[in-house]
């Protein structure tokens, strides 16, 4: 067994470094960007959360240059609102550089989340998600703020989306009533709808945590 540990992708890779399965797949290195609508509510935790897409910077693919440039890829997407993450924004603090580049055996990398972690076991990886320290990246992004904080309007077309989500649900567990499935799939959709309406829209803040501003470092 073995603990895979990846270099931020400033750094240098080490040649003796271990290293992923060579059947492990090749991914691209990535930019994180957030659209303002696209908030996830975590029930744990009793909070809104951005839920986060990836703009992938594969050269000559999406809008992105041969040579790699994303100046068009990134207008793109900003005139459909999203927002970029850009991983060299001095206001990440300790979460700045937040992709990882991870060796595999033979040709390719593997571009993760810094926030993740991977294991290699009788040859197979076995990854792990971030978990809280990737909780704590996405409260950073609103506290700092890199993004705007979740707006009433629409966490309450989330909970109409609950809402709705949960009458179909109902329909199909009324047509199969002895399908466990169904009715498990209802009480915990129930349970999330009923965590969001304890949080009180009056609590949500819908300015930045910080008033600190530096101009974003766009290399």
């Amino acid at each position: 067994m073995s603990a895979i540990v990846g270099q931020r992708v400033t750094q240098q890779d080490s040649p003796d470094a271990p290293k992923l399965p060579a059947r492990t797949k090749s991914t691209s290195s990535f930019m994180y960007m957030h659209h303002p609508h696209r908030w996830q509510f975590i029930e744990e935790t009793g909070e809104w959360l951005p839920l986060l897409g990836k703009l992938k910077t594969d050269p000559g693919v999406g809008g992105v240059t041969d040579e790699g440039g994303t100046d068009l890829a990134v207008a793109q997407h900003t005139r459909r609102g999203w927002h970029m993450i850009r991983p060299s924004d001095e206001r990440l603090g300790k979460f700045r550089w937040y992709v990882q580049k991870i060796p595999k055996a033979g040709k390719g990398v593997v571009h993760a989340d810094a926030t993740e972690g991977v294991e290699v076991i009788g040859g197979r990886a076995f990854w792990r998600e971030g978990g809280e320290a990737y909780y704590e990246f996405l409260r950073h992004l609103s506290s700092s703020g890199i993004i705007a904080t979740v707006s009433k309007q629409v966490v309450r077309l989330k909970v109409e989306q609950q809402l709705q989500t949960i009458d179909r649900m109902q329909s199909a567990v009324a047509n199969a009533p002895h399908n466990q499935i169904l009715s498990a799939r209802l009480d915990a959709a129930t349970r999330t709808l009923e965590a969001m309406q304890r949080k009180p829209l009056a609590t949500i803040d819908t300015k930045p945590k910080s008033k600190r501003r530096k101009s974003m470092d766009m290399t």
